[in-house]
This record gives C-alpha cells, structure tokens and sequence, in this order.
C-alpha cells in the first residue's frame, strides 16, 4: 500500500527587510491510528534484490525533461524542477515553501531563501535564490497568471495549475510520477526520482569547481551531510570511480589476455594521498621553513625542518 505524502502550508508574519528573518520549522508528522486505536504501519515498497538509488541527471537530460514540462504545460513541475535542480533541497521542504519565503512585502525578491528548519535533520538552510531560479519564477507567473501577493504571499508556491486536483499544492508522490514520466518521454533509461535534481546540483557543481579545494566541504555544509564521504557516495563520484576500476579490468583484459599485449610487472611506488587543502598548507610551511633557514648552514637545522615536514604529511595522510 502507498502512502501519500501530505504538505503542511506555514504562514509567516509580516516582517520588515531588515528585520531577523523567521525560521519556518515543520510541524511534527501526525501518526496515523487504526480503527483499533493502535498505530498504523507504514508499508515499505521496496522490492527485495532491486535497488531504489536514483542517479543524478545527466547534462543533456536536464534540459530535455524542461523542455517536456515546459512542451506540456506544466508550470509547476516545470518550477519545481529548477528548484530542486538549483537550490539542492529535499522535496519535502521545498514543497513547504511559501511566496513569503522568495518575495518581501513590498513585492521586491529576496536575495536568499527565508530559514527554513529542514525536515530531516533539524538544521536550518536559507539558499541563494540565483538567477536560474529567478527567471523560471517570472516564466511560471507569466504562464500561470498567479498573484505571489495574494494573501500577502502567506500561498504556497508549487500548486497544481491544471487537472482533476487543480488548486492544490502537489505531492511528492505526484511530482515523482510526473519525473518519471518525463524521462520515459524524453528517453532516459538510468533511475531518477525526486531526490535526482538534489544529487544534480552537486554532479554539477564538483564539474565546475574540479580544482577547487574547499568543493566537496562545501557541497557537505550545503546537503548539511556528516561528511565528505557522504556527499561523494550521494553525487555519483564513487559510482563513477568504481566504474572506472571496472573499465579499466575491461581493458586489460582485451589487451594482455584476449589480446597480444605482454604484461611487464613493476614494483609498486609508495603513494601518500593527501586532500589538495593539506597539501597547499604543507607546501605553504616548507616554504616557511625554507626562508627562515636560507642563511643557515647548520645541516642539523635543514633536516630537523624536514622531519617537521614529514611528521604533518604523516599527520594528514589518508
């Protein structure tokens, strides 16, 4: 048996742009109760030997499946999609969101999303609202003709603009049926689900930031994951780095088995790995103690430096 998701609306007081933002906390989840008085159980629908991991979506399909909401009018999964995809939220909290976490009272657009108390861990997220998801607003009013000031923007942003439901603000059920449809439509064959636009945004932006050092702590700080390991597993790059490992058996074996390709074993070099912050840092002391000891002749001096130096590259060293 599937259970429906049900998406609890908050209205915020007036506030001033100045003034200390207010912090929108879920309320806590209603049990539900048998006819007996004793707690109903939630059935779990995933199937024993099939997994249930969705992908991150991949470049050429995100703008396939925009293009499909946007081919078939529908405004707010087309509006949820660049949300997710740009904002890198669970579902459940952006469906949350009402206009009065984008707009101030005056109408004007607010530079970062109003605190919200995430629904999962507690902790508080307020995303910059970037240009992306600027211009998909001002797209889905313009399509819609919804007031975001009605109700002094108290409504809640993601309703369904079409169909039998028409009005109401739609599920994360509904909006995972509507992406799996989508990448049907557009030809998708790899498993997406609400949660790939979230794993999207951080594909993408360990893409754009390769040689960054602080990317992956702060893809962690913006999931709000425990750490980096978590994040790396959720974005796909363990999957891509297993793959590799797989590919390159792949290779060998055409060329030194099946292949006429002779394998000349070599002996193995050691390898320190070290994450490129700590290296910069190393790099930066040796250059310290380098200058300070330019003048000293005292080898004793020079190889105690160096004992330093290798006593923080064992220190840090994975």
């Amino acid at each position: 048996m599937k259970s429906k998701t049900s998406v609890v609306t908050f209205l915020l007081p007036y506030k001033e742009k100045n003034s200390v933002p207010d912090v929108v906390k879920p309320q806590e989840k209603e049990i539900k109760l048998k006819k007996d008085g004793t707690p109903k159980c939630t059935v779990c629908n995933k199937k024993k030997g099939v997994s249930s991991e969705v992908m991150p979506i991949q470049i050429p399909d995100i703008k396939k499946i925009l293009n499909y909401f946007e081919d078939n009018k529908k405004w707010e999964c087309y509006l949820l999609f660049v949300f997710s995809c740009n904002m890198a939220r669970r579902i459940g909290d952006t469906l949350s969101l009402t206009w009065k976490h984008i707009f101030y009272s005056d109408g004007e657009m607010r530079e970062d999303l109003l605190p919200i108390a995430e629904d999962k861990t507690d902790k508080l997220a307020s995303p910059h609202i970037n240009s992306a998801v600027k211009k998909a607003i001002t797209v889905y009013i313009e399509n819609t003709k919804l007031n975001p000031a009605d109700d002094e923007y108290a409504n809640p942003i993601f309703i369904q603009t079409s169909g039998k439901y028409k009005g109401r603000v739609i599920t994360a059920d509904g909006y995972r049926k509507a992406l799996k449809k989508a990448a049907e439509a557009v030809g998708i064959k790899y498993n997406i689900g609400t949660h790939s636009p979230r794993k999207t945004f951080g594909m993408i932006s360990k893409l754009l930031h390769p040689n960054d050092p602080y990317c992956m702590e702060l893809l962690r700080n913006i999931y709000n994951h425990t750490d980096s390991k978590t994040t790396e597993h959720y974005i796909g790059m363990t999957r891509e780095m297993i793959n590799k490992f797989y590919d390159d058996m792949g290779e060998f074996f055409e060329g030194y088995v099946t292949g006429d390709k002779i394998y000349n074993e070599t002996g193995e070099s050691p390898v320190v790995c070290l994450e490129s912050h700590d290296l910069r840092e190393i790099i930066k002391e040796a250059y310290k103690m380098g200058a300070a000891n330019a003048e000293n002749i005292d080898p004793v001096t020079h190889i105690n430096a160096l004992n330093e130096i290798m006593q923080m590259v064992d220190k840090l060293k994975k």
